[in-house]
């Protein structure tokens, strides 16, 4: 069980990590100097704000939204939020304050306004200017600037990273990972790991009840960690083999601890930017311990890169070492330990969603069987370019549970947002989860309809479109951001999530055993948990 994760419901909104005056002091010189030139930036763009549409709106502190004490109670035994998950907390919240709301501060956090309406989400993003401001994991930071400078040589990533140093660093890797054939090159082996893992459930199914004698979701996570580490480090790790590489099963164990660790100490209020306590200790040894492992294989294979073949392409960590060894290791680590959790827990939310609309997943079949008639045979560029509505289902599975609840901002500049000022320097939670589960702006929004997706016309294999279901808001429906801060390995997801359900709805009719819905517990995502059971019957 190398993938155990302990964590409970969430205790506090996933909206911690901005813009933060208070604990510039607490990090240290060069994370502190990160945030002092971060509020430079913000000041910079400043100048009073003396518009009608400014001097008209509700002052921030009109806004609606709990005391400290009344937020810390809603907590505590018999309150409003206790033992709620981060998308039954948004839910409540919502309930009780309206459509915007602010969150007080706790433990040295600002407040964070949470807004549920699209025009705000629009004039966020569209004032964010060319380097937005999105604060990520501080634990990030602290431990690659402070603790190892030595191995990161300043660098935090782009999870970590604001202004122009964030700015440069994904200048560098966008053409990288952003550009679809160094992406798509990878196809061929995400394919293999894919077969693999369909060969591993078949040891693993039960053939007179076709369920599985093992956990799927650890199951799944090994397929995910053994398919973003050939992409970032171009190594096999043998994790669906009955012989794992010992150094990859030590780095999964340690990738499950840093979401524990992560969500406690980024998430959750803490103390550790004031005071060292001996669990974020124990966090900064499991920082350690993946980055010596990342680093190690990260050597390895430059030692392979040195021997010269007939190949005419070069791998992504190619690539990435060619612009910077300090680069490469920062983003191996992050897809790493962004490519695990969240590309399992997504797959496995649009595979529950396709077990639970047997019609939809028998159509889906029919496309799968038109593109790959023979089981064997292999997945290629040309036979993947026309999935339209696989590529719908996944939309789909995603707009009714993404893996977070919303995408956040700090604002570079002072807003009305639904007729409330909001100040330079606030973070802004967009709640794109509730409004993309919402009648007015997907029409049934409640069913799994993929054909909303689909353009006008139909598939080749007749199903028709229906974009009138769909929400004529673009902003509404934002799974993996918006603008220069897209994430970074959006292709790199749906590529492994679009090979994966191919070769399991090839294999298999998949159904939903358990008589409750999928349930969700907050990491540092929304993560899929509690009792997870599906019948895999053989496709003829």
């Amino acid at each position: 069980m190398m993938w155990k994760i302990v964590k409970k419901s969430a205790q506090l909104p996933s909206s911690g990590h901005q813009l933060c005056f208070v604990r510039v002091f607490s990090v240290g010189g060069k994370v502190g100097q990160q945030v002092r030139n971060t509020q430079l930036e913000i000041a910079g763009n400043l100048s009073a704000r003396s518009d009608e549409k400014w001097t008209q709106a509700k002052t921030y502190g009109e806004m609606p939204g709990p005391s400290s004490l009344k937020m810390i109670s809603y907590f505590m035994p018999g309150g409003a939020l206790r033992n709620t998950n981060l998308i039954q907390m948004n839910r409540r919240m919502r309930e009780m304050y309206g459509d915007i709301y602010r969150l007080p501060g706790l433990m040295g956090k600002p407040n964070v306004v949470f807004t549920y309406n699209p025009q705000d989400f629009e004039t966020t993003y569209r004032h964010e200017g060319v380097w937005p401001i999105r604060i990520g994991l501080e634990s990030f930071s602290y431990y690659r600037k402070v603790k190892r400078p030595d191995v990161f040589g300043g660098i935090g990533g782009l999870v970590s990273e604001q202004g122009k140093s964030w700015a440069d660093i994904r200048n560098k890797v966008n053409p990288v990972l952003m550009k679809v054939q160094n992406v798509r090159q990878n196809l061929p082996q995400l394919d293999q790991i894919a077969k693999e893992f369909i060969d591993k459930l078949e040891t693993l199914r039960n053939p007179e009840t076709h369920t599985l004698q093992a956990n799927f979701h650890e199951e799944l996570k090994n397929w995910a960690f053994e398919s973003i580490s050939f992409v970032a480090l171009n190594t096999r790790m043998g994790l669906l083999s009955d012989q794992p590489d010992p150094n990859a099963a030590r780095l999964a164990k340690h990738m499950g601890e840093f979401f524990n660790y992560s969500f406690k100490y980024d998430v959750q209020p803490s103390i550790w930017p004031f005071y060292k306590t001996s669990g974020f200790k124990k966090f900064l040894e499991t920082y350690d311990n993946i980055t010596e492992i990342t680093t190690n294989y990260i050597e390895t294979a430059m030692q392979r890169f040195e021997i010269k073949d007939d190949r005419k392409t070069k791998s992504v960590l190619e690539q990435l070492l060619e612009l910077n060894k300090q680069v490469a290791v920062v983003m191996v680590m992050d897809m790493l330990m962004a490519g695990i959790d969240t590309t399992s827990s997504a797959c496995l939310t649009i595979l529950y969603h396709l077990a639970n609309n047997p019609s939809k997943q028998d159509q889906l079949r029919r496309e799968i069987l038109r593109i790959l008639p023979d089981p064997k045979g292999s997945l290629t560029d040309d036979n993947t370019k026309n999935m339209p509505y696989l590529r719908a289902c996944i939309k789909e599975g995603l707009r009714i549970t993404s893996i977070t609840p919303g995408n956040f901002r700090i604002t570079t500049k002072d807003l009305v947002l639904s007729g409330y000022q909001v100040p330079a320097g606030t973070g802004v939670l967009m709640g794109v989860l509730e409004l993309s589960n919402s009648d007015e702006y997907f029409a049934q929004s409640a069913d799994f309809l993929p054909e909303r997706w689909l353009k006008t016309g139909s598939t080749p294999d007749g199903v028709q479109a229906c974009p009138e279901a769909r929400s004529r808001n673009p902003f509404v429906y934002l799974p993996f951001g918006f603008g220069p801060r897209t994430c970074i390995g959006k292709r790199i997801a749906e590529l492994e999530i679009e090979t994966l359900l191919v070769r399991l709805l090839r294999s298999y009719k998949v159904s939903w055993l358990p008589e409750t819905p999928m349930q969700y517990e907050s990491t540092i995502i929304l993560a899929p948990c509690g009792d997870i059971r599906f019948k895999l019957e053989p496709v003829d």
